[in-house]
């Protein structure tokens, strides 16, 4: 028994709901993100309704559109639904037209809408198989999260494993929503970007099993494929998995990834289209370089100030600050050279980090106009880092070490790409 959670393109393809059928005959417990394309129609809806002109329609048609193609029996959970689903969407529409903006908590609450109602289509899609299945909203089986819009985390699961192991003992199969869950003040909230992958390293670490993360790619690559030959990556550490999805491949959330460490959970990414497994992430790895990613969608805050070497905390409380005003650190590092910290945010959070940081007793600089190249391998050898560094012309390096997880540097943003299939062609072949 495992978890496998299968991703949007891989719960509305007929390849992947061949592989999802054959992961639950298997008595996997499956762990189901909102059909493709359906979370950027609620935002459509969300942006649209704040205008005054939304139109659940095109929503409620996508879920029929998967009741033509793939069920035959009229099923009374899913109807019931559906029909929820609009009342809810029909309900805030006139809510955010006054409000003019997407509040964060009806975002969140018309964003559930899609795991909520994939879960019910997929049981109902296994039922028709022979398989019986159950859906589950992810606090029904007590799955708890703090009370953060946007971006939850997972922080108590009460009597989880044994609500699981009732069902799979008793030969049904738990199609559990991805993405979502509800917090102690019963709020729902999302998990963030990587939602549904991070629930089900979440479940996995609570069953004691493998996770394994079905999605419309082989594993993660050696580099953007757009870029030049790539090929697959068959192992990476929790430490390079991590950075590598910080840094732009966007495989698995770092987030997913860091539970899975925490709770000693081996990760394995397949492509549901073709059911071929790629990727293991796991404790350790070969050291050398293996993966080279790159994205644009940055901003860098660069902290320094000589008193920084000698006092104690300083990463604490920048790290504090910016977590108080709800930015997310992608990464943060720091040179053994002198004393500054690059901290990482996207882009979309810089006004948040300025006014986070506009009291701190440092010089601060945040720089819009980069792109973030990296290289990931733990235990890089000296020439590897010579290579990689020979390759980036105008760089600015962030942080780097001998046998560090990573190097990565801040170059130019139209430089982003060029410098990134230099790179996979110097060190990766």
């Amino acid at each position: 028994m495992e978890v496998h959670k299968f991703g949007g393109t891989s719960v509305s393809s007929e390849e992947g709901l061949r592989t999802l059928e054959a992961s639950a005959a298997s008595g996997n417990v499956l762990v189901v993100s909102a059909l493709a394309g359906v979370t950027d129609a609620l935002e459509r809806f969300l942006h649209d309704a704040c205008r005054g002109a939304a139109d659940p329609d095109p929503i409620i048609d996508r879920h029929e559109r998967f009741i033509a193609e793939h069920l035959e029996e009229d099923h009374r959970e899913v109807r019931e639904f559906l029909r929820q689903m609009r009342t809810i969407l029909e309900g805030v529409a006139p809510v955010l037209e006054q409000l003019e903006r997407p509040e964060d908590r009806l975002r969140d609450l018309v964003l559930s809408l899609g795991e909520r109602a994939s879960a019910r289509l997929i049981a109902a899609y296994l039922r028709e198989r022979g398989i019986p299945a159950r859906a589950y909203d992810a606090w029904e089986l007590g799955l708890i999260t703090n009370d953060r819009p946007g971006n939850a985390d997972i922080i108590r699961w009460e009597g989880t494993r044994s609500k699981l192991l009732r069902d799979l003992r008793a030969g049904r199969i738990p199609v559990v929503t991805g993405f979502i869950g509800r917090s102690e003040r019963g709020h729902i909230t999302t998990l963030g970007r990587g939602g549904s992958d991070y629930t089900a390293t979440i479940l996995a670490g609570i069953l004691g099993t493998r996770a394994l993360i079905w999605t419309d790619v082989d594993g993660i690559m050696t580099t953007d494929p757009d870029l030049t030959e790539a090929r697959v990556v068959e192992r990476l550490s929790y430490d390079e998995a991590m950075m590598a999805g910080a840094s732009g491949a966007e495989v698995i959330h770092p987030k997913a990834v860091e539970a899975a460490k925490n709770l000693e959970v081996k990760i394995l990414i397949g492509n549901s289209h073709t059911a071929t497994v790629g990727t293991l992430i796991s404790e350790k790895t070969e050291p050398g370089p293996k993966v080279v990613a790159a994205r644009e969608d940055v901003a860098l805050i660069q902290i320094t100030g000589a008193r920084m070497m000698d006092e104690p905390g300083v990463i604490g409380a920048v790290t504090t600050r910016l977590g108080d005003h709800d930015v997310n650190i992608l990464a943060l590092l720091t040179t053994a050279s002198e004393p500054r910290i690059n901290i990482l945010i996207e882009e979309g959070e810089v006004d948040r980090a300025r006014e986070a940081l506009r009291h701190l007793d440092y010089e601060c600089k945040v720089r819009e106009d980069v792109g973030l190249v990296t290289v990931v391998g733990e235990g890089m050898s000296h020439q590897d880092v010579s290579t990689f560094l020979a390759s980036c012309p105008g760089f600015e390096l962030l942080g780097s070490a001998y046998g560090a997880v990573a190097v990565s540097v801040a170059v130019p943003r139209e430089h982003t790409s060029r410098t990134a299939r230099a790179l996979a062609e110097a060190l990766l072949g």
